[in-house]
């Protein structure tokens, strides 16, 4: 058997034993719920494969250790981080169907219940920050929260990923740089719109396939939030990373609603107020993001700021993607979009 044969195979063998493991968990978890006099309510909660040593790794630790100490141990949390339970679909229709209890997912998973998580990755919605934070936390949590009560769904709290930037194998500082490059998008309704108002030459292409789409010269540019970009093998095969800050992505942390309902109502609390309180959260992604960043000649990446008129360009060539996002959904978004502008006039104010 030759060195490609024997990693292929032993990379089969270890997603089939993780899937194993998944579901065995998942049979124990209904087990344990089922069992008459039992002492220990099994909780699986989940995301995609998030590395050790990560802040999401540590945010789930924390979250399955502070379950488990506030319910003195009537709730074991098993936190399955590490791809067992397959991609955010799967989580997602896990979810669902009552196997899996609690999920971190993608606006971009989300968005296939709910269209109007695609309008949270319009680009440049926010001014900064500072906006970002209140906004989601004072007019888009309780928005959000109802839109998933309807799928049986509760939004627990958001999870930060980090702002989005632009990267490329050449510095790319305006949009007219990318004239010449092929643009790597995900499958995203946002994303796509907005990188056919940037890019000429569009490619999709899952996040997986990234690196090697880079390696083979079928793209080489494309956008991504810092912890995505430079500990995954994507800064070094396209070393340029410029500082648009052109989306603010987060994640939803969100549980079954069915499932929650039927704990006591002091364990629907601890598990509601389980995660980190959202400012903890965030600080944590923050300082990851600024490690990398840090770490940017060591990693082997250019970091590119921008002067306010680069900064402008970027602005007014993505500006109608915003309306375009509107009218593609639909639904509330003409109406959540009015809030977020509402919202940002408070905020200044």
């Amino acid at each position: 058997m030759n060195l490609f044969c024997y990693q292929r195979t032993r990379h089969i063998i270890k997603r089939l034993a993780n899937k194993l493991l998944a579901l065995l968990i998942v049979g124990l978890s209904f087990f344990l719920e089922t069992a008459p006099g039992r002492a220990q309510i099994n909780v699986i909660g989940g995301t995609t494969g998030v590395p050790k040593g990560t802040a999401g790794y540590e945010k789930w630790m924390m979250f399955r250790d502070h379950v488990g100490e506030q319910s003195n141990g009537a709730l074991h949390l098993s936190a399955m981080v590490s791809g067992e339970l397959g991609s955010e679909e799967s989580i997602l229709s896990s979810l669902r169907r009552g196997r899996v209890q609690i999920a971190n997912l993608s606006g971009l998973v989300v968005g296939s219940i709910v269209p109007e998580a695609a309008l949270l990755q319009t680009p440049f919605l926010f001014d900064n920050i500072e906006q970002a934070d209140y906004v989601f936390d004072k007019v888009l949590f309780d928005i959000y929260s109802d839109l998933l009560a309807v799928h049986s769904l509760t939004l627990m709290s958001w999870d930060e990923v980090g702002v989005h930037q632009i990267y490329g194998k050449k510095p790319i500082l305006t949009p007219s740089d990318l004239s010449d490059t092929r643009f790597r998008v995900s499958s995203g309704l946002a994303a796509r719109l907005f990188a056919e108002a940037i890019a000429t030459d569009i490619i999709p292409l899952s996040f997986n396939e990234n690196v090697v789409g880079l390696q083979t010269g079928l793209v080489n540019s494309g956008a991504n939030a810092v912890i995505l970009y430079a500990p995954t093998g994507i800064a070094e095969e396209a070393p340029h990373l410029t500082l648009t800050n052109h989306m603010h992505a987060v994640n939803f942390l969100i549980a079954d609603s069915k499932w929650l309902e039927r704990l006591p109502p002091d364990q629907q609390s601890i598990v509601k107020n389980g995660w980190l309180p959202i400012d903890q959260a965030r600080a944590m992604s923050r300082a990851e993001e600024q490690k990398f960043l840090s770490r940017a000649n060591r990693i082997g990446f250019t970091i590119h700021t921008l002067s306010p008129d680069q900064r402008q360009s970027w602005r007014t060539i993505s500006a109608p993607v915003a309306q375009q996002i509107i009218d593609s959904i639909g639904g509330k978004a003409g109406d959540i979009y009015q809030a977020i502008q509402d919202s940002k006039r408070a905020f200044e104010n």
